[in-house]
């Protein structure tokens, strides 16, 4: 069931477009005056934000293996940018002028066949449908944002545009008196897919699948620890979050539903007690936040 609700999502990536701007150039021999030379197309500078407040990106939660874009002009996709160029250090991508929308997207190789979608003609309304779905049975750590081009003055050097993760993150804290580990923790009900980019008032794709997420725990967890799981952005449809703890020597099952959906570019934290689990989703979630800027340069495979 689709719910109505207010996304409320913080930068955290920012790219920066910086047009290249010409010169040109003239002489006079004879009467025979030289052309100006045109000046250069438009650069799409992608750059990294980076973070502020308590909660940091980890290691890896930054990497961008694949950035491409898509150019939509009066409602249907024309042009598919796939091949990165590299701009003082970093990246961009080159594009032809200021007409548009551009999406710009990452880590969403093998998961999106933009030329297919080209060769079709999609048009925007159905872009902005489509999901994407799990990557080696796990969600997909990608990133997506757009830019309007239309309207803006060809002479602005920089236009930010924003990406967000498309994923929210769980930590774990432990909160007892005596000796605890948590040896699993399971997300049932999670969503197998999401939106490419955020659809206001729904969270989840209307043909979304579910099945049980589990966090992968190789040796039982004795202290406070990030990034215990990664799900996708999605409607509550019976979420609740299911640990397998020791406290005291003690073996016990915690179990707490979720009263709220999971928003992209979140991080919920569990809390374990001493004989119960808590998500303070009241007070103990976070948001990748916007910093300052930095360069981004993609991991190369």
């Amino acid at each position: 069931m689709k719910k109505s609700m207010k996304m409320n999502m913080v930068t955290v990536k920012t790219l920066a477009f910086a047009t290249v701007l010409g010169v040109g150039l003239s002489s006079c021999s004879d009467a025979v005056e030289t052309p100006p030379v045109p000046g250069a197309a438009p650069v799409v500078k992608t750059r990294l934000a980076n973070f502020e407040g308590a909660t940091q990106a980890l290691e890896g939660e930054n990497d961008v293996t694949d950035l491409r874009a898509c150019l939509f002009v009066d409602g249907t996709l024309s042009k598919v940018y796939d091949a990165p160029t590299s701009v003082d250090g970093g990246y961009g991508i080159q594009i032809d002028n200021h007409a548009g929308t551009l999406y710009v997207v990452a880590n969403t190789e093998g998961l999106l066949d933009l030329n297919a979608l080209q060769e079709r003609s999609i048009s925007e309304s159905e872009w902005l449908e489509l999901s994407v779905g799990m990557k080696d049975a796990a969600p997909a750590r990608f990133f997506s944002g757009k830019l309007q081009l239309d309207g803006l003055e060809n002479s602005q050097t920089e236009l930010p545009v924003t990406l967000k993760r498309g994923v929210a993150r769980f930590d774990l804290q432990l909160r007892t008196a005596g000796v605890a580990s948590v040896s699993s923790i399971t997300l049932k009900n999670a969503a197998q897919s999401a939106y490419l980019f955020p659809v206001e008032g729904d969270l989840s794709p209307a043909d979304v699948t579910r099945q049980d997420a589990v966090a992968t725990i190789s040796e039982p967890l004795t202290k406070d620890t990030q990034a215990v799981l990664y799900v996708y952005e999605q409607e509550n449809d019976g979420l609740e979050i299911v640990v397998e703890a020791e406290i005291d020597g003690k073996a016990t099952t915690l179990r707490k539903t979720l009263d709220c959906a999971l928003e992209r570019n979140k991080i919920y934290t569990l809390t374990v007690r001493k004989d119960v689990i808590d998500v303070r989703l009241d007070v103990s979630f976070d948001e990748w936040e916007e910093g300052s800027d930095t360069e981004l340069t993609p991991t190369r495979r």
